[in-house]
């Protein structure tokens, strides 16, 4: 018995006539009569009664057409939502991030991919930036927002984001007061850093910023989270670097500005194990570039990039 059969006996209950259910099934009468005869004997039971002028159903027939149609109706579903998950409509998606994600690139990418993929079940976890990858390796996310901060084994990325650094200084600092900064003019500055455990990345690009300017940076104190620093600067106890679109974060009594000449960029990009071939995780990634790219073209001043390549963490690889 196939699901062929059970069409083929369906669309005859329905019209109750051979003719008009060979014309609507494009198959001759004969082989239809045939077909629902084969049907019959696989069953062992009656399904029609037939005369030269009339089809009615058995009582058998009766009960099999209502479990035949629920049949039917349940396959068409499961093909349904079958190609729906070829596609990456449906299903479910663990997404990783770090902090400074939370309130830059997440709720962007999070609102419109809600917004596209309804039926997925999107879950999305916080881990430490240096412990993406291994949460990756460990199979307990799917995708993390990943920087260069460790070896990635097993791990594939796309690029997502490339953004320099600015500085964030205290409203009533005297470096308030200027469009850009000289780094060489903070060489007698308290600095809130990050701690180089945490976030490496940020700890080496910060450093050889300040070696290129002439000076290693006082250390007012360590954090391991950019909002964190903002906290510290807002409360006068240093200048702290932290990524340009950060600059979107309003609070009370900081102010960014850019640095004068070239820095180290701040570089994220999107990750996966190489064994997800999910079309799930294709299509995050895709959605999520796009995202980004239409926030390039709406930054009115200092565009994000979303082209440049990510490279390991010196040390790591």
């Amino acid at each position: 018995m196939n699901f062929r059969l059970m069409r083929y006996f369906s669309v005859v209950a329905e019209e109750l006539s051979f003719s008009r259910a060979a014309e609507r099934l494009h198959i001759a009468q004969p082989a239809l009569s045939q077909q629902i005869r084969q049907l019959e004997e696989e069953l062992g039971v009656t399904l029609l009664h037939r005369s030269k002028r009339h089809v009615s159903l058995s009582s058998a027939g009766e009960v099999y057409l209502h479990h035949v149609r629920d049949i039917l109706k349940a396959t068409d579903v499961a093909t349904m939502q079958a190609r729906r998950a070829e596609r990456g409509e449906v299903g479910g998606l663990v997404i990783g991030f770090f902090e400074h994600m939370s309130y830059t690139l997440l709720p962007p990418i999070i609102r419109e991919y809600r917004t596209r993929y309804p039926d997925v079940d999107v879950r999305v976890k916080w881990i430490p930036v240096v412990e993406q990858v291994a949460a990756l390796q460990r199979g307990e996310i799917d995708i993390a927002f990943l920087r260069p901060v460790s070896a990635m084994d097993g791990i594939d990325q796309a690029p997502l984001l490339v953004e320099p650094f600015i500085l964030a200084i205290p409203a009533h600092h005297r470096l308030a007061a200027r469009k850009n900064v000289d780094l060489e003019k903070c060489a007698d500055e308290n600095f809130v850093m990050y701690n180089p455990q945490l976030a490496p990345d940020f700890d080496l690009a910060i450093h050889m910023m300040c070696a290129s300017a002439g000076f290693t940076p006082k250390v007012a104190l360590e954090v391991a989270q950019v909002y964190t620093c903002l906290g510290l600067v807002s409360s006068g106890i240093g200048l702290a670097f932290v990524p340009w679109s950060v600059h979107r974060i309003h609070l009370e009594h900081v102010v960014y500005r850019p640095l004068a000449g070239k820095n180290p960029p701040v570089e994220v990009s999107l990750a996966w194990r190489e064994s997800n071939q999910s079309p799930l995780r294709k299509t995050f990634v895709e959605m999520a570039q796009d995202v980004v790219s239409r926030m390039n073209l709406s930054a009115s001043k200092k565009p994000y990039s979303v082209i440049m390549p990510v490279t390991p963490f010196p040390g790591k690889t």
